[in-house]
């Protein structure tokens, strides 16, 4: 059945945008505007931040229905680029379901970031947050090499499935560690700076940014959702640098080497 093969495609395409990190008003626009483009009628659609649902009825006044559990979420706009492009494609009629679904497995299946280029943008961004912030150059070499060192446990732990949070709590751990370590090296000054500039990379500005999209456009439910998956991040970070810090100051009297 035609019809049930463009819902199909259309939750596809909603679920790989959703775990790559789109807002839910995209999700859900995307999703419509696909089926409405083939010709379906009082189409709905709606998604959490970890649900799909699909609703449309076809020629024959048969109603199809398709529901999709998204498990897995990260930040991907490679992913969310693809997609757009996809379903513009759709739309306009270029693509027809078959090759439609073909293509979403293929970019559902794109590898991640290569683990050096993640570790040299996190360097990168890192060190320009630090000297943002009122560090000096020298606090930034320090922010670029802290940063760089935490992404390797941070990728570690990724790549093994380990509970989100608790990664960024590894994260926020390792670079309060590694920042204290370089600093008492004689590399930096300023540590509040240092610190700062290098758990950047694990604050949820995608997550907030989305939270305050799906709210101003009336998705309660997601924003909700994605404000309290901020917030927790949020106090993720703050455990790990707040337990190394705090043992810091136990062991060595608060008195840098």
């Amino acid at each position: 059945m035609k019809e049930n093969d463009t819902v199909k495609v259309a939750v596809a395409a909603g679920e790989i945008m959703l775990s790559a990190g789109a807002e839910t008003m995209r999700v859900e626009e995307t999703m419509y505007r696909m089926m409405e483009a083939k010709g379906l009628t009082e189409i709905e659609s709606f998604c959490t931040t970890t649900g799909i649902f699909a609703c449309a009825t076809g020629s024959d006044d048969e109603v199809v229905t398709v529901i999709k559990r998204v498990k897995v979420r990260d930040n991907n706009l490679e992913k969310i680029a693809k997609v757009n492009e996809l379903s513009r494609c759709f739309v306009e009629g270029r693509l027809d379901e078959k090759t439609a679904m073909k293509e979403l497995n293929n970019i559902r299946h794109l590898l991640p970031y290569p683990n050096l280029l993640r570790i040299v943008a996190a360097a990168v961004a890192s060190l320009c947050f630090a000297y943002m912030f009122g560090g000096t150059w020298v606090d930034a070499v320090n922010t670029l090499i802290t940063a760089a060192l935490m992404q390797v446990p941070v990728i570690f732990l990724e790549r093994r499935r380990v509970v989100p949070t608790l990664v960024t709590i590894a994260g926020g751990a390792f670079g309060t560690l590694f920042a204290l370590t370089l600093l008492n090296l004689g590399i930096g000054e300023n540590v509040e700076f240092i610190i700062t500039g290098a758990i950047m990379p694990l604050v949820p500005g995608v997550a907030l940014t989305n939270a305050i999209r799906d709210i101003l456009d009336g998705n309660m439910l997601a924003g909700s959702a994605r404000t309290l998956e901020a917030l927790l991040t949020a106090v993720a970070i703050a455990a790990g640098v707040g337990v190394v810090l705090t043992s810091w100051m136990a062991v060595f009297g608060g008195v840098f080497w």
